[in-house]
Protein backbone atom coordinates (compact mmCIF):
# COMPACT_ATOMS: atom_id res chain seq x y z
CA UNK A 1 0.00 0.00 0.00
CA UNK A 2 2.84 2.13 0.61
CA UNK A 3 3.96 2.14 -3.03
CA UNK A 4 0.51 3.41 -4.49
CA UNK A 5 1.17 6.30 -2.12
CA UNK A 6 4.84 7.00 -2.87
CA UNK A 7 3.96 6.42 -6.71
CA UNK A 8 0.76 8.70 -6.26
CA UNK A 9 2.85 11.56 -4.70
CA UNK A 10 5.98 11.44 -7.18
CA UNK A 11 2.99 11.57 -9.81
CA UNK A 12 0.58 14.55 -8.01
CA UNK A 13 3.79 16.78 -7.23
CA UNK A 14 4.83 16.01 -11.20
CA UNK A 15 1.49 16.81 -12.62
CA UNK A 16 1.26 19.60 -10.27
CA UNK A 17 4.33 21.27 -11.75
CA UNK A 18 3.25 21.56 -14.83
CA UNK A 19 -0.27 22.62 -13.18
CA UNK A 20 1.93 25.72 -12.03
CA UNK A 21 2.83 26.59 -15.63
CA UNK A 22 -0.85 25.93 -16.80
CA UNK A 23 -2.73 28.02 -13.83
CA UNK A 24 0.27 31.08 -14.77
CA UNK A 25 -0.82 31.48 -18.51
CA UNK A 26 -4.50 30.72 -17.57
CA UNK A 27 -4.59 33.59 -14.99
CA UNK A 28 -2.44 35.92 -17.05
CA UNK A 29 -3.22 35.66 -20.83
CA UNK A 30 -6.84 34.05 -20.02
CA UNK A 31 -6.32 31.48 -22.05
CA UNK A 32 -6.10 26.76 -21.75
CA UNK A 33 -3.01 25.84 -23.51
CA UNK A 34 -3.12 22.42 -24.97
CA UNK A 35 0.33 23.22 -26.57
CA UNK A 36 1.79 23.22 -23.50
CA UNK A 37 2.10 18.95 -24.46
CA UNK A 38 4.32 20.79 -27.08
CA UNK A 39 6.15 22.03 -25.05
CA UNK A 40 6.75 19.36 -22.63
CA UNK A 41 8.08 17.26 -25.58
CA UNK A 42 10.16 19.67 -26.72
CA UNK A 43 12.50 19.06 -23.17
CA UNK A 44 11.59 15.74 -23.14
CA UNK A 45 13.79 15.29 -27.01
CA UNK A 46 16.25 17.84 -26.12
CA UNK A 47 17.03 16.01 -22.74
CA UNK A 48 17.12 12.82 -24.90
CA UNK A 49 19.37 14.37 -27.63
CA UNK A 50 21.53 16.36 -25.12
CA UNK A 51 22.47 12.82 -23.67
CA UNK A 52 22.27 10.02 -26.71
CA UNK A 53 23.60 12.12 -28.93
CA UNK A 54 26.18 15.10 -28.17
CA UNK A 55 26.95 12.40 -24.95
CA UNK A 56 26.54 15.37 -22.26
CA UNK A 57 26.82 14.47 -18.78
CA UNK A 58 23.48 14.79 -17.38
CA UNK A 59 24.04 17.58 -14.92
CA UNK A 60 24.55 19.21 -18.55
CA UNK A 61 21.65 18.35 -20.26
CA UNK A 62 18.99 18.07 -17.80
CA UNK A 63 19.63 22.07 -16.86
CA UNK A 64 19.54 22.48 -21.07
CA UNK A 65 16.59 20.72 -21.63
CA UNK A 66 14.49 22.94 -19.25
CA UNK A 67 16.12 26.01 -21.21
CA UNK A 68 14.66 24.46 -24.57
CA UNK A 69 11.76 24.31 -22.17
CA UNK A 70 11.40 27.96 -21.66
CA UNK A 71 12.37 29.15 -25.20
CA UNK A 72 10.20 26.68 -26.66
CA UNK A 73 7.30 28.37 -24.79
CA UNK A 74 8.63 31.86 -25.49
CA UNK A 75 8.42 31.04 -29.21
CA UNK A 76 4.93 29.60 -29.70
CA UNK A 77 3.87 32.81 -27.70
CA UNK A 78 5.68 35.28 -30.23
CA UNK A 79 4.90 32.93 -33.08
CA UNK A 80 1.43 32.07 -32.42
CA UNK A 81 -0.41 33.53 -29.30
CA UNK A 82 0.75 36.93 -29.76
CA UNK A 83 -1.34 37.62 -33.20
CA UNK A 84 -4.26 36.49 -31.63
CA UNK A 85 -4.16 37.69 -27.55
CA UNK A 86 -3.33 41.09 -29.51
CA UNK A 87 -6.60 41.21 -31.32
CA UNK A 88 -8.91 39.59 -27.88
CA UNK A 89 -9.56 36.39 -29.77
CA UNK A 90 -12.40 34.16 -28.59
CA UNK A 91 -11.38 32.04 -25.89
CA UNK A 92 -12.24 28.93 -28.11
CA UNK A 93 -10.46 30.08 -30.98
CA UNK A 94 -6.56 30.00 -28.77
CA UNK A 95 -8.27 26.66 -27.51
CA UNK A 96 -8.45 24.97 -31.20
CA UNK A 97 -5.07 26.69 -31.82
CA UNK A 98 -3.46 25.42 -28.93
CA UNK A 99 -4.85 21.83 -29.40
CA UNK A 100 -3.81 22.34 -33.24
CA UNK A 101 -0.28 23.04 -32.10
CA UNK A 102 -0.21 19.68 -29.91
CA UNK A 103 -1.95 17.75 -32.16
CA UNK A 104 0.97 19.03 -35.13
CA UNK A 105 3.77 18.07 -32.34
CA UNK A 106 2.87 14.61 -31.76
CA UNK A 107 2.17 14.05 -35.09
CA UNK A 108 5.19 15.44 -36.45
CA UNK A 109 7.19 13.78 -34.00
CA UNK A 110 5.69 10.73 -34.90
CA UNK A 111 6.31 11.43 -38.73
CA UNK A 112 10.24 11.88 -37.71
CA UNK A 113 11.00 9.50 -34.98
CA UNK A 114 8.00 6.93 -35.41
CA UNK A 115 5.75 6.29 -32.14
CA UNK A 116 8.97 3.88 -30.87
CA UNK A 117 9.63 5.01 -26.98
CA UNK A 118 13.64 6.48 -27.08
CA UNK A 119 15.31 6.21 -23.32
CA UNK A 120 18.38 8.28 -22.12
CA UNK A 121 19.09 6.00 -19.16
CA UNK A 122 19.06 2.60 -19.76
CA UNK A 123 20.01 1.16 -16.37
CA UNK A 124 18.15 0.78 -13.18
CA UNK A 125 17.86 4.11 -11.74
CA UNK A 126 19.47 4.49 -8.54
CA UNK A 127 16.97 4.05 -5.61
CA UNK A 128 16.64 4.23 -1.55
CA UNK A 129 14.33 2.25 0.70
CA UNK A 130 11.69 4.23 2.36
CA UNK A 131 9.13 2.71 4.73
CA UNK A 132 10.06 -0.91 2.71
CA UNK A 133 9.06 0.53 -0.75
CA UNK A 134 11.80 1.41 -3.21
CA UNK A 135 11.92 5.04 -4.57
CA UNK A 136 14.33 6.04 -7.45
CA UNK A 137 15.75 9.11 -7.89
CA UNK A 138 13.45 10.24 -11.04
CA UNK A 139 10.53 10.24 -8.41
CA UNK A 140 12.35 11.88 -5.64
CA UNK A 141 13.48 14.71 -8.03
CA UNK A 142 9.69 14.87 -9.15
CA UNK A 143 8.91 16.02 -5.29
CA UNK A 144 11.89 17.89 -4.83
CA UNK A 145 11.58 20.13 -8.09
CA UNK A 146 7.95 20.99 -7.20
CA UNK A 147 8.49 22.19 -4.15
CA UNK A 148 11.38 24.30 -5.33
CA UNK A 149 9.75 25.28 -8.06
CA UNK A 150 7.04 26.57 -5.80
CA UNK A 151 9.01 28.60 -3.27
CA UNK A 152 10.98 30.13 -6.78
CA UNK A 153 7.52 31.61 -7.63
CA UNK A 154 6.69 32.95 -4.52
CA UNK A 155 9.87 34.74 -4.42
CA UNK A 156 9.30 35.67 -7.70
CA UNK A 157 5.88 37.31 -7.19
CA UNK A 158 6.41 38.52 -3.68
CA UNK A 159 9.40 39.94 -4.17
CA UNK A 160 10.29 41.05 -7.91
CA UNK A 161 8.96 43.76 -10.28
CA UNK A 162 8.66 41.62 -13.02
CA UNK A 163 6.90 39.35 -10.97
CA UNK A 164 4.55 42.03 -9.48
CA UNK A 165 3.54 43.50 -13.07
CA UNK A 166 2.92 39.77 -14.07
CA UNK A 167 0.39 40.05 -11.25
CA UNK A 168 -1.31 43.31 -11.85
CA UNK A 169 -1.70 41.84 -15.45
CA UNK A 170 -3.36 38.56 -13.95
CA UNK A 171 -5.70 40.94 -11.61
CA UNK A 172 -6.55 43.72 -14.41
CA UNK A 173 -5.35 43.60 -17.62
CA UNK A 174 -7.00 46.83 -18.45
CA UNK A 175 -5.18 48.46 -15.44
CA UNK A 176 -1.85 47.57 -15.47
CA UNK A 177 -2.12 48.53 -19.42
CA UNK A 178 -3.10 51.66 -17.80
CA UNK A 179 -0.25 52.05 -15.30
CA UNK A 180 2.45 51.29 -18.00
CA UNK A 181 3.23 47.71 -17.73
CA UNK A 182 4.04 46.38 -21.32
CA UNK A 183 1.31 43.47 -21.72
CA UNK A 184 2.98 42.18 -24.31
CA UNK A 185 6.41 41.55 -22.38
CA UNK A 186 4.26 40.45 -19.35
CA UNK A 187 2.83 37.81 -21.87
CA UNK A 188 6.59 36.57 -23.45
CA UNK A 189 7.75 35.91 -19.80
CA UNK A 190 4.82 34.27 -18.63
CA UNK A 191 5.03 31.91 -21.57
CA UNK A 192 8.99 31.50 -21.04
CA UNK A 193 8.50 30.98 -16.82
CA UNK A 194 5.70 28.34 -17.97
CA UNK A 195 8.03 26.54 -20.73
CA UNK A 196 10.94 26.20 -17.99
CA UNK A 197 8.41 24.63 -15.70
CA UNK A 198 7.14 22.50 -18.09
CA UNK A 199 10.83 21.42 -19.21
CA UNK A 200 11.74 20.73 -15.16
CA UNK A 201 8.31 18.43 -15.43
CA UNK A 202 9.56 16.44 -18.46
CA UNK A 203 13.43 15.80 -17.30
CA UNK A 204 12.43 13.75 -14.60
CA UNK A 205 9.66 11.88 -16.36
CA UNK A 206 11.79 11.05 -19.52
CA UNK A 207 14.31 9.61 -17.12
CA UNK A 208 11.76 7.48 -15.48
CA UNK A 209 9.96 6.02 -19.05
CA UNK A 210 11.53 7.41 -21.48
CA UNK A 211 10.28 9.38 -24.72
CA UNK A 212 7.85 9.06 -27.11
CA UNK A 213 5.72 11.62 -29.15
CA UNK A 214 2.81 10.95 -27.08
CA UNK A 215 4.51 11.00 -23.70
CA UNK A 216 2.98 14.39 -22.93
CA UNK A 217 -0.75 14.13 -23.35
CA UNK A 218 -1.63 12.29 -19.91
CA UNK A 219 0.67 14.65 -17.85
CA UNK A 220 -0.76 18.05 -19.74
CA UNK A 221 -4.39 16.73 -19.26
CA UNK A 222 -3.79 15.76 -15.39
CA UNK A 223 -2.85 19.45 -14.84
CA UNK A 224 -5.65 20.95 -16.29
CA UNK A 225 -7.92 18.52 -14.15
CA UNK A 226 -5.68 19.83 -11.38
CA UNK A 227 -6.54 23.10 -11.96
CA UNK A 228 -10.22 22.76 -12.22
CA UNK A 229 -10.42 20.91 -9.37
CA UNK A 230 -7.80 22.82 -7.11
CA UNK A 231 -9.08 26.04 -8.56
CA UNK A 232 -7.01 29.41 -9.20
CA UNK A 233 -6.82 30.86 -6.39
CA UNK A 234 -3.09 30.34 -5.78
CA UNK A 235 -0.70 28.04 -6.14
CA UNK A 236 -2.23 25.74 -3.55
CA UNK A 237 -4.83 25.34 -5.39
CA UNK A 238 -3.45 23.42 -8.24
CA UNK A 239 -0.88 21.55 -6.51
CA UNK A 240 -3.73 19.95 -3.79
CA UNK A 241 -5.77 19.28 -7.37
CA UNK A 242 -2.38 17.78 -8.58
CA UNK A 243 -2.11 15.42 -5.26
CA UNK A 244 -5.66 14.53 -5.39
CA UNK A 245 -5.86 13.29 -8.94
CA UNK A 246 -2.29 11.24 -8.57
CA UNK A 247 -3.29 9.31 -5.56
CA UNK A 248 -6.32 8.54 -7.46
CA UNK A 249 -4.57 7.67 -10.28
CA UNK A 250 -2.13 5.22 -8.19
CA UNK A 251 -4.98 3.75 -6.14
CA UNK A 252 -7.52 3.11 -8.37
CA UNK A 253 -5.41 -0.07 -9.25
CA UNK A 254 -5.51 -1.39 -5.85
CA UNK A 255 -8.29 -3.04 -6.22
CA UNK A 256 -9.19 -2.66 -9.64
CA UNK A 257 -7.45 -3.02 -13.62
CA UNK A 258 -4.82 -0.54 -14.16
CA UNK A 259 -7.21 0.14 -17.30
CA UNK A 260 -9.34 2.30 -15.58
CA UNK A 261 -6.52 4.08 -13.79
CA UNK A 262 -7.84 7.32 -15.99
CA UNK A 263 -11.63 6.61 -15.41
CA UNK A 264 -11.13 7.06 -11.59
CA UNK A 265 -8.57 10.08 -11.79
CA UNK A 266 -11.19 11.86 -14.61
CA UNK A 267 -14.36 10.73 -11.87
CA UNK A 268 -12.79 12.70 -9.07
CA UNK A 269 -12.57 15.82 -11.46
CA UNK A 270 -16.52 15.33 -12.46
CA UNK A 271 -17.53 14.73 -8.90
CA UNK A 272 -15.67 17.89 -7.97
CA UNK A 273 -16.81 20.58 -10.65
CA UNK A 274 -20.63 18.38 -9.61
CA UNK A 275 -20.00 19.29 -5.96
CA UNK A 276 -17.72 22.39 -6.30
CA UNK A 277 -17.52 24.43 -10.02
CA UNK A 278 -15.23 27.03 -8.69
CA UNK A 279 -12.77 23.95 -7.49
CA UNK A 280 -11.94 23.19 -4.00
CA UNK A 281 -10.43 26.55 -3.34
CA UNK A 282 -11.91 28.68 -5.58
CA UNK A 283 -10.46 31.22 -8.10
CA UNK A 284 -11.91 29.79 -11.22
CA UNK A 285 -15.27 31.83 -11.91
CA UNK A 286 -13.27 35.06 -11.78
CA UNK A 287 -11.16 33.59 -15.15
CA UNK A 288 -14.47 32.17 -17.27
CA UNK A 289 -14.04 33.41 -20.73
CA UNK A 290 -11.01 35.48 -19.75
CA UNK A 291 -8.92 36.70 -23.40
Amino acid sequence: MMAYFINGLALGFNVGLLAFGLALIWRTAGMIDFSYGSVFLAAGYAVLFFRNVLDWPLWIAAPAAVLVGGATGMALYAGFYRHFLRRRAPLFILVLLSLAIFTVTENGLAIIFSAQRFYFIHDLLPGWTVFGVRVNAAQLSKIGLALLVMVGLWWYFARTRSGSAILAVADNRQLAQAVGIDIDWAYLRVFGISGLIAGAAAVPTVAEIGVDPFVGFLPVFLALASIIVGGLRDLRGPLIGALVLGQAFHWAVWKIPASWQELVAYGVVIIVLMARPEGLFGGMQKFHGRT
